[in-house]
């Protein structure tokens, strides 16, 4: 047995606590459609998304990503789906509520999520490669074989 780096299981330990957290969220919602009471501002945007069922949709897509990556399937995608929202309460809590709870909960969910992106971003490096060929899906796994120079369709 392999001796593995203390990163892999910081990693693993936060993606495992980011997923129950998500999974912890989005449940509660989804049992007691509890409604978190938000001042001012901040508060009538979420009774807004509320009323529209973006605020619904939301907590069932963090049912979702909770699933991924604490049972650590598709945990990139996952990620990926959770960013925007990540964002959002991020904006939401820290510059326009900003109360103490608000102080610590957007910032901590932008650590998490852009901690983890970082963490499984070697996997979505063809994303930012300035220039590439097409790639069909069912030939993706094309992509993982060594052969320098050449397109992924043509080997």
């Amino acid at each position: 047995m392999t001796s593995k780096s203390p990163w892999y299981y910081v990693v693993h330990w936060l993606r495992c606590y980011f997923g129950a957290h998500l999974l912890f969220s989005g449940i509660r919602y989804a049992v007691t459609g509890y409604v978190p009471d938000i001042p001012g501002v901040g508060g009538e945007w979420v009774h807004a998304n509320a009323v529209i069922y973006l605020y619904q949709t939301i907590k069932y897509l963090e049912i979702v990503t909770g699933a991924m990556l604490l049972f650590n399937r598709f945990p990139l995608l996952g990620l990926i789906l959770e960013f925007p929202t990540t964002v959002n309460i991020f904006w939401l809590n820290t510059f326009i509520v900003a109360t103490p709870r608000q102080l610590f909960t957007g910032p901590q969910e932008l650590f998490m999520n852009g901690v983890l992106l970082l963490a499984y971003s070697g996997w979505i490096y063809a994303a930012v490669k300035p220039k590439l060929d097409p790639l069909w899906l069912w030939n993706g796994p094309h992509a993982y074989k060594p052969a320098i120079g050449k397109s992924p369709v043509d080997r």
